[in-house]
């Protein structure tokens, strides 16, 4: 199921001329019956205008139409950059008879240049408003990424059936701080603003903002979420649980698909710290792990180096954490046991970890707390893919 499955949602991409290489650069995602709608951003200190104009309109209702652009983030453009975020809203609400304060507008690509804003003012008019077309769409928000992304999840609530369907990009400068991500999700269920960031919020705080590339947050990151309507059942606590769950989950998936294409990526890596004393402290462990650039090179030589891991671990300002109770296991292969390594067979802990996926899960403590982090490994590849983004 993509975007556009969903009833009252359209979407379409074209080439609009910002990318050189010919490549769909200029989306939308429209809803034109939007009954809610809600927003993460970056929290990036030198975040794009691009969000400031975002933080705005969410702010005010429903934001039906979301105008996007790849190859170029309009970030570090200066009062030029504010202006080109007017024009191209001016010009989607021209063209699409929506209200200036119902439209958003997300970019992405190289920071520190100049919009090619009448590109993306033509190529808006190319679009009827009415496509059905979420694999373009899909396509035209991506930069270094390798492969497309998208997810999707059916629930039944109420007695009926209710459908939520997301798009994302990123592949690289992947820190989210809610991170080069963006990611778009639509739902049938009638859901008001409020109700979005209720759902919205804790969805991302359990998915893109537990992942991790390379430890670099983006200036024009963001997650959306819109409500056509069309299934309109009241929520018991039960069903908002359900929902939550579903919501979380499709966000996990998105996220985990960003890290196995992270930027030169050869594995992904899932992270988890059980036995915290807190959440907070169970995901900044989690993080701290996959954030590690010694951690990451470890694991593209399949080296199950537990001095990397047990650096990692304890780095951060964690008061609470217990030597004695340290465990970790790689890839179903226990390497520490109550804070000291395992002696066992050091060749098939790496031929356990020759798989394009590896599982670390670290105990470190009684606590009833856990969390998960996502991120990939760290390969000359990404150093040749951006020594030559330029």
């Amino acid at each position: 199921m993509n975007i556009t499955d969903i009833s009252g949602v359209f979407a379409s991409g074209c080439h609009s001329g910002i990318k050189a290489s010919g490549g769909f650069d200029l989306a939308y995602v429209y809803v034109p019956g939007c009954v809610g709608s809600a927003i993460v951003q970056t929290q990036h200190a030198f975040r794009s205008p691009t969000c400031d104009h975002n933080a705005s309109v969410f702010g005010q209702g429903p934001v039906a139409l979301m105008v996007i652009n790849s190859g170029n983030a309009n970030t570090a453009t200066g009062a030029l950059g504010r202006d080109h975020v007017a024009q191209t809203v001016a010009a989607a609400s021209r063209h699409f008879g929506v209200p200036v304060e119902a439209i958003g507008v997300a970019s992405t690509g190289i920071i520190g240049v100049p919009l090619p804003v009448q590109k993306i003012v033509s190529g808006i008019a190319t679009f009827s408003g009415t496509e059905k077309q979420g694999g373009d769409c899909l396509k035209a928000i991506l930069t270094t990424d390798l492969v497309p992304k998208q997810a999707s999840r059916t629930v039944m609530v109420g007695g009926q059936r209710v459908h939520m369907a997301g798009i994302t990009k990123g592949s690289g400068m992947i820190a989210p701080n809610m991170a080069t991500t963006l990611g778009f999700i639509v739902t049938d269920l009638a859901l008001t603003s409020d109700e979005c960031h209720r759902l919205l919020q804790p969805a991302i705080d359990a998915s893109y903002n537990c992942l991790s590339v390379d430890t670099d947050s983006s200036t024009n990151d963001l997650v959306t979420l819109q409500s056509s309507g069309a299934v309109s059942v009241p929520l018991s606590d039960a069903d908002w649980g359900v929902v939550q769950e579903a919501l979380t989950a499709l966000c996990v998936d998105l996220a985990k698909q960003i890290a196995k294409d992270g930027e030169g990526a050869t594995h992904s890596i899932d992270v988890i710290v059980r036995g915290a004393s807190t959440a907070l402290e169970a995901r900044q462990l989690a993080k701290q792990v996959v954030n590690s650039p010694l951690v990451k090179t470890a694991i593209a030589g399949n080296d199950p180096n537990w001095g990397r891991l047990v650096m990692a671990i304890g780095k951060g300002n964690h008061p609470g954490l217990k030597p004695d109770h340290l465990s970790i296991v790689i890839n179903g292969h226990v390497i520490m046991a109550n804070g000291q390594p395992v002696n066992g067979d050091r060749d098939a802990v790496r031929n356990a970890m020759a798989v394009p996926d590896v599982v670390i899960e670290i105990g470190v403590g009684d606590g009833a707390y856990e969390s998960v982090a996502y991120g990939c490994d760290l390969t000359h590849g990404y150093i040749d893919i951006n020594m030559a983004y330029n």
